[in-house]
Order: structure tokens, then C-alpha cells, then sequence
């Protein structure tokens, strides 16, 4: 119990940037987590993405941003290798009550029409990741989701 407690609080800073670089331009991306307070992170770069890996407690956790050809932020994908620092992730990005995720299915949730947003679950229970995706969806499409 003392060990998952020591791991959420080492992890809490990075909780509190999660999905806030979704549609942020490629410089603003970098720039604040540069200015990353916390732990010493190692950013890597490539001519589409971002990565930040934070190494909490010995286990790591990658945050990999993508980016579309105009430079803004489309995806966020979060990997760790510890089941229970993963769980801890996910629930502080399912409790941010501004984006209002709603289960559509096992692998999938959705955030309110206005933030157009996915975030997408892995299939085999042993991966410990999430993706967040920008969604381009039309009124017609969310409600068919939301079943409404």
C-alpha cells in the first residue's frame, strides 16, 4: 500500500498536464515541458512527435505526443510498464471533470461534443497505456455514440 502511494505521488506532477497539449502548436508542446518541474525528464524529438519519459520510483512513463503537418498536437499516448501506476494515470484523466468522459465501450471513452476527443484503451489487459486522439466528429456522429 505504501509503495502505490509513494508511486502516485511521484507520478502526480506529470497527471497534471495530461491531455492539456491536445490542438497546442509543436513549440508551446516543447516549451512547457521544458519547463517541467519534477523529476529531470528526457525529452527526444522526431519530425512528428514528442516524447517526455519520467522515471518515477524506477518505472517509467512515457508521454509521446503526435503532431499533424500544420505543427498542433493531435494525440497523446501514455505508456508505463506498472499496472498500478497506469491505473492511477488513467483514473486522474477520467476524473478531470472539464472533459466529461463517457464510456462507449470497453476500449473506448469520449469527451463532451465541444472538446472532440477520444481516448482509447488497449485491448489486451496486460498493455499499460491510453491514447488520447483529437476527434473530428459532426453533432449526427456524437449522438450516435452517446446514444442519443
Amino acid at each position: 500500500m505504501k509503495k502505490g502511494i509513494i508511486i502516485a505521488f511521484l507520478l502526480l506532477p506529470a497527471l497534471c498536464f495530461s491531455q492539456e497539449y491536445i490542438n497546442q502548436s509543436r513549440a508551446v508542446v516543447m516549451a512547457n515541458l521544458q519547463k517541467y518541474k519534477g523529476e529531470k525528464p528526457v525529452l527526444a524529438e522526431t519530425d512528428s512527435t514528442i516524447s517526455m519519459t519520467l522515471k518515477g520510483n524506477g518505472k517509467p512513463v512515457t508521454h509521446i505526443y503526435d503532431f499533424d503537418k500544420s505543427g498542433n498536437c493531435f494525440s497523446e499516448k501514455v505508456v508505463t510498464s506498472c499496472e498500478s501506476c497506469y491505473k492511477n494515470l488513467l483514473q486522474a484523466v477520467l476524473k478531470k471533470g472539464s472533459y466529461q468522459w463517457n464510456k462507449i465501450n470497453e476500449n473506448q471513452y469520449i469527451s463532451r461534443f465541444e472538446d472532440k476527443m477520444t481516448l482509447e484503451l488497449p485491448v489486451e489487459k496486460t498493455d499499460y497505456y491510453y491514447i488520447i486522439l483529437r476527434t473530428d466528429w459532426s453533432r449526427a456522429l456524437y449522438d450516435l455514440l452517446t446514444g442519443k
